[in-house]
């Protein structure tokens, strides 16, 4: 079963993510993959923080470069180790036995073959998982179909019951 947290910009697609991945921890699930703390400064998302679902290990992945004007697939700057956490979180063989695995998130990077994209295919491989991605509304379509998610159930974190919603579907494919 593949799900998307989707929307837009600041909707909180992160925030959904962290409160579900919460909620399954508190039900003993077991969880796999990466969520990426959004930093703010001066009203402007300065950086990413970096969350290992398995391990609880956070570090910094990314942070904004001071010349990111005119940047066409980011303006920020990549930080070795959160790449090489990111890596090892989602490494098939230590997602193969997870109930849960989630990427947060998969964009405009994945797309262009960068970023997480190299892990993407094999992550989907293991189909004994549910594969939870936060994408951005505008990239959906791109994101499912270079994927192949099909069918794949799409939660919108701005809908009041987003939350009851993503419950109701980890129950039907018998998560929880």
């Amino acid at each position: 079963m593949q799900i998307i947290i989707t929307g837009g910009i600041q909707s909180g697609k992160s925030t959904l993510a962290s409160r579900l991945v919460q909620f399954l921890n508190d039900s003993g699930v077991t969880l796999s993959g990466i969520i990426a703390l959004g930093l703010w400064q001066d009203d402007q998302r300065h950086g990413f923080d970096l969350f290992d679902l398995k391990t609880g290990v956070k570090c910094p992945l990314a942070r904004r470069q001071a010349d990111s004007e005119g940047s066409t697939i980011t303006p920020f700057q990549f930080f070795d180790k959160g790449l090489a956490v990111g890596a090892r979180a989602l490494d098939k063989e230590r997602c193969r036995d997870t109930a849960v695995i989630m990427v947060d998130e998969v964009g405009k990077l994945e797309l262009a073959g960068e970023g997480w994209a190299r892990f993407l295919d094999p992550l989907l491989s293991i189909r004994s998982a549910v594969h939870i991605w936060i994408v951005r509304e505008n990239l959906v379509e791109k994101v499912s179909r270079r994927w192949n998610l099909e069918p794949v159930e799409i939660i919108h974190a701005e809908d009041d019951d987003s939350f009851e919603k993503l419950i109701f579907v980890l129950k039907k494919g018998s998560v929880l």
